[in-house]
């Protein structure tokens, strides 16, 4: 079916959508009869997994009738989690996925949650103005493989940068998240490309410059950066886990929205993230906590084009192929939530409105 049309009818049932009890009860039985417990990956640090870390503390996962448990793999790499069955179900960048998916990760990417979350900063005395000017330079990353990574190859690419693999028109190191601030105060790289909210923390402490801004620069601005997704032994076996756990995501991504310092406070109060909870809800409100499952598929094609365009997929990887296999419409989750029958988005610029006209009323 046409995504596009696929994507009006599921918006179209998300005002009559009715979840019975004995439905939600459906969902959470397992081949056997019993009830499965969904396994949800968390990371810790991760400012911008806030929709997910709400969904389990404000009980949207409950309110979807999903038994489920928390499994904390601290910093560790989510794709092995999913590979050794771990867990079921998360959260994070689709930038990192695409290669593991490529190689076989039985990963089904479900929606897109938000857009925003990576910057790449360089100190302001550096005379570097632009990303063509890091052509001959070196990047601090966390991981040559990580999202951070693969938004800077994008972008240094689209300015004429060669990335591929035999090139040295840039070098790129690895630095722990914490570490890259001060690797690029000490010289050892000459930009880094991090996430937040060690980035936004970072220009503030020091002064740098911002290149890139994925959620302000275009065309990064308008793409989700953070999707969730299931196994594809979820996907397949109990779709209607697969389906609930990605309307409680969705659902709680829109609270996000609305409810910066809440979830700022939260995120806090769980030990998901460290840090200052006013200046957390500031880098929150700077991403669009829209969800859209069309988002995430959008977002999906655009990075794995571009990837295989550059030259990090395999030239003979069929890659519409490798889309269609690796996200799943499911046709009882809208492709976004309202609010009153409001969009989300109009429900922001009202609030933005609102916002606006209260402090020009304190002024008068």
């Amino acid at each position: 079916m046409n995504r596009f049309i696929k994507k009006a009818a599921v918006i179209a049932t998300a005002f009559t959508l009715v979840f019975s009890a004995t439905g939600c009860g459906a969902a959470n039985q397992n081949e056997s009869g019993g009830e499965y417990v969904l396994k949800v990956g968390e990371t810790q640090g991760a400012l911008c997994h806030a929709p997910l870390q709400v969904a389990m503390e404000k009980g949207y996962l409950d309110e979807e009738g999903i038994k489920w448990e928390r499994v904390d793999f601290g910093g560790g790499d989510i794709q092995a989690a999913l590979g050794a069955g771990s867990i079921d179900c998360g959260f994070g960048l689709v930038g990192k996925f695409v290669q593991p998916i490529e190689n076989g990760l039985n990963m089904v990417i479900t929606s897109g949650m938000h857009t925003g979350c990576t910057k790449i900063l360089v100190k302001a005395d550096s005379g570097i103005n632009s990303i063509a000017d890091l052509k001959g330079k070196t990047i601090g990353v966390s991981s040559l493989a990580g999202s951070e990574a693969v938004t800077a190859k994008r972008a240094l690419y689209a300015a004429g940068v060669d990335v591929s693999a035999g090139s040295n028109d840039v070098t790129f190191a690895v630095y722990s998240v914490t570490d890259q601030p001060v690797a690029l105060q000490n010289g050892a790289v000459d930009a880094i490309a991090t996430p937040d909210p060690v980035a936004t923390n970072a220009e503030k402490e020091y002064g740098l410059n911002i290149l890139l801004d994925t959620a302000t620069t275009q065309p990064y601005a308008d793409e989700y950066c953070c999707v969730s997704f299931v196994s594809k032994e979820l996907a397949e076996k109990h779709p209607e886990i697969a389906a609930a756990y990605t309307r409680a995501v969705l659902k709680a991504s829109a609270w996000v929205a609305e409810n910066p310092e809440e979830t700022a406070q939260i995120q806090i109060d769980g030990k998901y993230v460290s840090g200052d909870v006013n200046a957390n809800a500031e880098i929150l409100k700077g991403y669009k906590y829209i969800p859209s499952v069309q988002g995430g598929y959008d977002a999906l094609v655009n990075v794995s084009k571009d990837l295989h365009e550059i030259g990090i997929l395999k030239p003979e990887t069929d890659v519409d192929a490798m889309i269609e296999r690796s996200f799943k419409f499911f046709d009882d989750v809208p492709d976004s939530y309202t609010v009153n029958g409001d969009r989300f988005d109009k429900v922001l610029e009202r609030k933005a409105t609102s916002e606006v006209m209260a402090k020009a009323d304190c002024c008068e």
